[in-house]
């Protein structure tokens, strides 16, 4: 966590801004403009007494104590279940831990300053009580106390009171017995420090009526910087966290969705490329090799024109024997002969099925007529002991249908 290098500090009047530069004096700043505190360096929020509830709690020194604070509370009905409970580690002794537990609501006037706010802490933790066992100051003029065990503070109140009559007294005394009976202090308040704007009169009045020294401080000094804070951040600060946290998380998964994007773009690109560049050569193999192609097709052509006149195996008298070579016997008879553009069309009688599939199957292995590729149809009955059969072939340059 960021070390804070400047507290928003509920004041007596108004709220303060203090400033500790590296090598002056702290700077004071009351009812600090957004500006100031937007320049703030790390700023602290001290947030005011009367939002916290603080009870010190001795628990088990082995177990979670947020989680022992929160049923201790939850079991003294000061907290709701799902409040969420902080605690402050005191000290630790003969097994078992002393906490100061907090819970914490938001305030108003504090609203402006957390979303500014690196870190959270309380002003009884950062007022500096010397060797006295009880510090009283003011916040927005209501008096506050808090209790100091060997300097560490272990219970904090506001008192709602604004001068320390009587009432302000009887509920100090109050305080301080409970916590002597609980053992979180270790006896009755002998040295008090009464801190800000206070007469010599009040110091007076608390003196004798709580019968204990009584060390007036005025004008109050700067607050303390914290060793280290405790974060006690209010509820709204909460909430603003997580929503800047599923922010950030949800900025990350955009960014790695868009990185994964870019990378598919980028695979595909260079897919795209790699196929362009190839269909390019391609284009030009095939540029080049246009002349030879041309020439070729010429003398296909040609060849088509001559080969009927000069190639025995597509004469038609040829293959008209070769295929009347192929008759299985005097039983199966051709009634169709035609050739004509490369097709050849035979069709004929047969006694029976197994004379009409013999001629076809002698007529496909011709060495004469071996060119063509044949289809034939079944063979179907025409009457008794005939049966009539049909089969084309074609050459490589037959010309279709439609030419």
């Amino acid at each position: 966590m960021t070390r804070a290098e400047s507290i928003i500090f509920p004041g007596d009047s108004a709220w303060e801004l203090w400033k500790f530069p590296a090598k002056s004096l702290p700077v004071c700043e009351r009812n600090p403009s957004p500006k100031a505190i937007a320049s703030a360096p790390a700023p602290l929020l001290a947030l005011p007494s009367r939002t916290v509830m603080a009870v010190p709690l001795w628990v088990s020194a082995g177990g979670d104590p947020n989680e022992l604070a929160e049923l201790e509370l939850s079991g003294r009905h000061l907290v709701r279940r799902d409040a969420e409970v902080r605690t402050v580690p005191v000290e630790s002794s003969n097994g078992r831990s002393l906490l100061l537990a907090l819970a914490i609501a938001d305030d108003p006037s504090a609203l402006p300053f957390v979303s500014k706010a690196k870190s959270f802490d309380l002003p009884a933790r950062l007022i500096d009580p010397g060797s006295a066992d009880v510090a009283i100051w003011r916040e927005s003029g209501s008096l506050c106390c808090g209790f100091y065990r060997k300097g560490t503070c272990v219970a904090f109140s506001a008192t709602g009171e604004a001068s320390p009559g009587p009432a302000f007294c009887g509920v100090l005394s109050r305080l301080a017995l409970r916590l002597r009976a609980e053992e979180v202090i270790q006896g009755i308040p002998a040295q008090i420090r009464l801190i800000g704007e206070f007469s010599a009169a009040d110091r007076d009045a608390l003196a004798g009526t709580l019968r204990a020294e009584v060390e007036l401080i005025s004008p109050a000094p700067p607050p303390r910087l914290p060793g280290s804070a405790i974060d006690a951040a209010p509820p709204a600060a909460r909430i603003a966290r997580e929503r800047h946290a599923s922010i950030k998380k949800f900025a990350s998964l955009g960014a790695i969705a868009a990185a994964a994007y870019v990378l598919v773009l980028l695979v595909l690109g260079g897919d795209m490329a790699l196929r362009i560049s190839r269909l390019n050569r391609l284009k030009s193999e095939v540029a080049a090799a246009a002349p030879a192609s041309l020439e070729a097709q010429n003398l296909v052509s040609e060849w088509r024109e001559f080969q009927g006149a000069v190639n025995p195996r597509h004469f038609a008298l040829d293959q008209l024997a070769a295929t009347a070579a192929e008759l299985p016997g005097d039983q199966v008879r051709l009634t169709q002969f035609t050739l004509e553009g490369g097709r050849l069309i035979l069709a004929g009688e047969a006694a029976d099925i197994s004379q009409a599939y013999q001629f076809l199957e002698s007529v496909k292995k011709s060495p004469v007529l071996a060119d063509y590729e044949w289809t034939s149809r079944q063979p179907q009955l025409a009457g008794k002991n005939k049966v009539r059969f049909e089969m084309e072939g074609a050459r490589p340059d037959a010309q279709t249908r439609n030419e």
